[in-house]
């Protein structure tokens, strides 16, 4: 629930900046990065394994494959990469009539 508020706290705070800041020719967005590989992911796969029988003969590596990534759309792990080449297209004049948004680099788990 704190992780949900806090998200659409950030969305709401890049919309209010973005129209604050239009006029001085700032603009303002976001990503949502998906599910990416950390060292909190792996803490937290190695406790759901030791709750749960069912994944003992799995390490925590091989459970967030298989229960977080192969649930996605594009069945594809996002990448501290792939959060990087979103920056680097926010960054770019590409994406200079680009503001107040908000961009899921998750794999297709959030469509709007």
């Amino acid at each position: 629930m704190a992780y949900a508020a806090f998200k659409s706290g950030v969305i709401s705070l890049t919309k209010s900046l973005a129209l604050e800041l239009a006029r001085d020719n700032i603009n303002v967005n976001c990503i949502c990065p998906g599910l990416i590989w950390t060292p909190l992911w792996e803490e937290l796969a190695t406790v759901i394994i030791e709750r749960n029988p069912q994944f003992k003969d799995m390490t925590p590596r091989e459970y967030f494959l298989q229960n977080a990534v192969s649930r996605r759309p594009i069945r594809r792990e996002e990448t501290p990469e792939d959060i990087g080449r979103a920056v680097v297209f926010f960054a770019s004049d590409d994406a200079r009539n680009i503001t107040g948004q908000s961009l899921n680099v998750d794999a297709g788990s959030t469509m709007n």
